[in-house]
């Protein structure tokens, strides 16, 4: 059996954390000059990041995240989840993320945003 890279699981970690607004857990995974990107915008700092987030589950109503797959090396992770939400239905989103010195310091989001953009 292939032991997966400690970055697989802080980012299954860091994604259940955020989605239920746990943002002391949630800052830990990330470094201070963290960079968004996704199809609704783009945050620079760890400060603007987690109210981005924020944000986002209170906008969104999140109630849940179902993790679909996750896998990476010590550099990137892959993750693909699906987001339970109140506002939106469910939205099935991928991300990117960019590690360093095992912290995020890059989340590249990608998801099919038209439910969001038409809302």
């Amino acid at each position: 059996m292939t032991t997966q890279p400690a970055t697989v699981s802080s980012a299954r970690a860091f994604t259940e954390a955020w989605t239920r607004l746990v943002m002391d857990t949630t800052s830990r995974y990330l470094t201070d000059d963290v960079v968004f990107d996704g199809p609704l915008g783009h945050v620079e700092g760890k400060s603007e990041y987690l109210d981005s987030l924020k944000r986002l589950v209170g906008a969104m109503g999140i109630t849940g995240v179902e993790i679909l797959a996750a896998f990476g090396d010590d550099a990137q992770v892959l993750i693909m989840y699906t987001l339970k939400t109140t506002a939106y239905g469910d939205l099935t989103c991928a991300k990117l993320l960019s590690f360093h010195d095992g912290k995020i310091a890059r989340d590249t989001l990608t998801f099919d945003s038209y439910k969001v953009r038409q809302g």
